[in-house]
């Protein structure tokens, strides 16, 4: 149990700098009026992907055992985050010709969720904490 709460704990800083990242290269790509491309696909599935990992992961410590009522809050924050984020590169991807836009809205809407989920259980984003 330990070690996957130190796994769910440090994933954290992935979903978060992957977020940051999508954030930074979709308003750059915006900026300067960039098509939609590949890097945009990689760095999105990349974060959705580690945020439905993150989420299986905190599933997985409340079956476990690990529940406090303050954890739904947090739970549905993640879920909503984790939902965001693959609706809107699912949207994109099935489009005729994709838009930055879209991304950049799924992403900026899951890493409010996020930061939402972190504060709803009383923690900051970037505090290491044990049980």
């Amino acid at each position: 149990m330990n070690g996957l709460f130190h796994a769910h704990s440090g994933l954290r800083f992935l979903v978060l700098v992957l977020g940051v990242l999508n954030v930074v290269v979709l308003g750059v790509g915006l900026a300067q009026k960039k098509p939609y491309g590949k890097i945009h696909r990689i760095l999105g599935a990349s974060f959705a992907g580690t945020l439905h990992l993150q989420v299986v992961l905190g599933i997985a410590m409340v079956l476990m055992g690990r529940y406090y009522p303050a954890l739904i809050g947090h739970m549905v924050m993640m879920i909503l985050a984790a939902v965001a984020a693959q609706v809107a590169m699912s949207v994109n991807r099935r489009r005729e010709t994709p838009t930055l836009q879209l991304q950049l809205a799924g992403v900026a809407f899951a890493l409010l969720c996020i930061v939402g989920g972190v504060m709803s259980i009383g923690r900051g984003l970037f505090t290491v904490s044990a049980f």
